[in-house]
């Protein structure tokens, strides 16, 4: 194997890769990057087994193919203290890896190619085209309600689903629930409801930051595949049954209260400031066209706030936790949003106003 490459593109994209190196001693193979030439394709691939990225560059100069794997934090050092548009030379000698770059010379040693971990037999069930902002607004909408660390380990991730002709994100931690929507293009494309741990979920939005373009998935039985301009993104699957979502929306919405989403993220922001460390809980009272939110905490310190609201209903009592309600704001873009309260009062729908798609539902604290 034997190659030449600009150092500012294969630094570029050795910093993307270099996220998913990790130090196993029990794996040491882990600690490298897969490096392969094959049809003009320099590749250039890191994995930790629950995540794996390729790179794909294509090369314009003389090469000979072949393939091995190199200390990926070695490779990655040498490219920073090398000149930003100098040439990396790069050519395998045995199991030893030379890289001359201006007037220094590097011999590394290699592991096998044969014993790195990849998915390049990925087979899979599914596969559909999105744009890619789409796919980043709809993570960016629902993320933040996914489970932390629970026990119920299909919580610790976020469900993508596509029934009929929609594609439905969802996330929860069982105290809320975050669900966005969006209509398909195609009409054919076979249904799948997959859990996406939170890790991927992670590294991919970051991947997402790019211009937006039309991106293709594959959906494999354990595995999701995403193609993001040069780079191929593969995560693994949450194994389980995530709960009936549907079930927690509410089916009849009546009495709504429409709030500017300003004034009560202001409101919400200033009894917060004195609220219960642990339990975050805040009062909210609404009668006779008035707002107001209250707060207290374990060292019997108090907060209240209050505003005008156009509603005409009944009085309305409700504890809540302070910093769900925040989150819904800051993901959401309109002017107003519209509050429903279920018949049993146990628990609240948030939708942004004029835009069914996304929806919210958090459930009361006991008051």
């Amino acid at each position: 194997m034997k190659f030449n490459i600009k150092n500012n593109i294969l630094i570029q994209n050795l910093q993307k890769i270099n996220r998913f190196v990790t130090k196993n001693t029990s794996f040491p193979i882990l600690e490298n990057i897969l490096i392969s030439i094959k049809n003009k394709i320099l590749s250039l691939t890191a994995t930790n087994l629950e995540i794996e990225l390729i790179s794909n560059i294509e090369l314009s100069t003389d090469h000979i193919p072949g393939s091995t794997t190199i200390s990926g934090r070695k490779l990655l050092d040498i490219c920073r203290n090398s000149l930003n548009l100098s040439d990396i030379k790069m050519q395998l000698k045995g199991n030893k890896m030379h890289i001359i770059s201006g007037k220094s010379n590097y011999i590394l040693t290699t592991l096998s190619s044969e014993h790195f971990p990849n998915h390049n037999n990925f087979h899979y069930i599914s596969e559909f085209f999105i744009n890619s902002n789409i796919l980043k607004n709809m993570i960016e909408k629902t993320h933040f309600s996914m489970g932390k660390q629970d026990v119920r380990y299909y919580l610790n991730g976020m469900l993508l689903e596509k029934i009929d002709c929609a594609l439905n994100m969802v996330a929860t931690d069982g105290y809320r629930l975050g669900i966005s929507k969006t209509i398909l293009k195609e009409k054919k494309i076979n249904s799948f409801s997959i859990i996406i741990a939170r890790k991927g979920i992670a590294e991919l939005y970051k991947l997402l930051n790019t211009p937006q373009k039309e991106i293709k998935i594959l959906i494999g039985q354990n595995h999701i595949r995403i193609y993001i301009e040069q780079f191929i993104f593969t995560a693994q699957l949450i194994e389980g049954t995530f709960p009936n979502y549907e079930s927690v929306l509410f089916q009849k919405k009546n009495n709504s209260i429409i709030f500017n989403c300003k004034l009560l993220k202001q409101s919400l922001l200033r009894v917060a400031i004195l609220s219960h460390e642990k339990f975050c809980g805040v009062e909210i009272h609404i009668r006779n066209g008035q707002f107001k939110v209250l707060s207290d905490n374990q060292e019997e310190e108090t907060a209240e706030d209050m505003f005008n609201i156009n509603y005409i209903g009944p009085e309305i009592e409700i504890s809540i936790n302070v910093y769900y309600i925040l989150d819904i704001l800051n993901s959401i873009n309109s002017e107003n949003i519209l509050l429903f309260l279920n018949h049993s009062n146990n628990s609240i729908q948030i939708e942004a106003e004029n835009d069914t798609s996304t929806k919210y539902v958090v459930m009361l604290l006991k008051r």
